[in-house]
């Protein structure tokens, strides 16, 4: 058995070049597609890769020959003719267009139709500011929704455990690019947002890519799942220059993973610094406000009532004299008057009005007396008696004293003290 020849990569890529190369229909040849993952290098090199609904190839346009190209500047999303020859990259093994040329020919249809659903999805308010949502500041639990190979879910675990440890990261795994990629995705937002998971946020996203690697959040249910989301959600894919309708869509977006984590997960050092200056004002409040009491308190038992209170009692003694007063010589005066008054009068009239006024005079002092029984000074008098204790605390019942306890005794005219011996049984 003939043993079969071994060929080094370099040896493979030349022959696959030679192959590529030789035909004369590759060596001068027409494609028509759409400009995506365009860019320039320093050098005045252009990169981008041509594209249909199925397929895309990687073009070059050198810097000597798109020095000659006089049409509206290349981006994204145009539609062109591009003139070249098909060639291989041997150190990658990679074959791509170099083009010598380029027609343009519009805009492509894959970017009219994000367009289109943009311009749709708008109308409907999914975009609407109002909408979105704050994101929790101190999440317990997060749900990722991305590939759980990727680099992405990588970044977003380093990122979160390092600025809080105890963060609880739910991984919800799916597709990210491909033809079910839109469907996988779908389901593990919606898995998130169960409530059985208790997640405080959804981070969903990838780590980055071209213009055809992202599709998959450019899919209208996709986007819609991200606008009806329950529970809050950060849109992290990893993109260049346009952005997907998923971010548009998120209550928040971040341009890498890495910063979406960032967003989404508070630094436990500036937690705890703010709950340390918290707990500092707190005190502070609570002294200030313990010091304004005393204050208030200071204030209220150096008044009058609470230093000296039987003085206002006194005070409202010589207002009741006085009103005693006031009423004696008002009667006297009104019956000095009515005397004046009807002393030409005849006698009997007189005597009339004298027994009028007689009555008059027994009824005002039958209420002089009874003002007089409401005087304190006046119980004191009818035999009553005020005891006090040593802090000048009335005594109401003997439950408020201790056998041998000093009293003080107030009388109508003076004070005597005494010792409490007890109950009369």
């Amino acid at each position: 058995m003939e043993e079969t020849k071994t060929y080094s990569v370099s040896e493979i890529n030349s022959i696959v070049k030679q192959l590529l190369t030789g035909p004369d229909i590759l060596r001068n040849i027409w494609i028509q597609g759409e400009i995506s993952n365009y860019s320039k290098s320093h050098q005045g090199h252009i990169y981008f890769n041509l594209k249909d609904p199925k397929s895309l190839i990687a073009c070059t346009f050198f810097s000597y020959s798109n020095g000659r190209y006089k049409g509206k500047p290349l981006e994204n999303g145009m539609e062109i003719k591009a003139f070249g020859a098909i060639s291989v990259y041997e150190p990658r093994g990679q074959y791509n267009l170099n083009i010598s040329k380029i027609e343009e020919l519009g805009q492509g249809d894959l970017l009219l139709q994000i367009e289109e659903l943009k311009k749709k999805l708008a109308a409907q308010g999914v975009f609407d500011p109002e909408r979105k949502r704050k994101l929790p500041a101190f999440p317990w639990r997060i749900g990722v929704a991305t590939s759980p190979t990727g680099a992405a879910i990588e970044d977003i675990i380093r990122i979160s455990k390092q600025r809080f440890p105890n963060i609880d990261i739910l991984i919800s795994p799916c597709l990210v690019q491909g033809d079910g990629a839109p469907e996988s995705i779908i389901s593990a937002i919606k898995q998130l947002n169960d409530p059985k998971w208790d997640v405080d946020l959804i981070i969903a996203g990838r780590g980055g890519g071209s213009t055809e690697d992202l599709m998959a959040f450019n899919d209208e249910k996709v986007v819609l799942t991200f606008a009806q989301s329950r529970v809050p959600i950060i849109s992290a894919v990893g993109h260049q220059i346009d952005s997907v309708l998923s971010d548009l869509a998120a209550d928040h977006f971040a341009p890498t993973p890495t910063a979406a984590a960032e967003m989404a997960v508070p630094e436990m050092e500036l937690v705890e610094s703010g709950l340390i200056e918290f707990e500092i004002r707190l005190k502070t409040a609570l002294k200030n406000q313990a010091n304004n009491l005393k204050e208030k308190f200071r204030i209220l038992t150096n008044k009058k009532a609470f230093l000296d209170p039987r003085s206002m009692l006194n005070d409202r003694i010589l207002q009741l004299d006085e009103i005693n007063s006031r009423i004696h010589l008002l009667g006297k005066n009104y019956l000095m008057s009515a005397q004046n008054k009807f002393s030409p009068v005849s006698t009997g009239l007189i005597t009339s009005f004298k027994s009028q006024l007689e009555r008059k005079k027994k009824e005002f002092q039958l209420l002089s007396g009874k003002l007089e029984g409401f005087s304190p000074l006046g119980t004191l008098k009818r035999g009553y008696s005020v005891v006090r204790k040593k802090g000048k605390k009335v005594v109401t019942s003997p439950a408020q004293l201790e056998k041998e306890e000093e009293l003080e005794v107030i009388l109508a005219e003076g004070r005597i003290r005494v010792s409490y011996q007890g109950e009369i049984q």
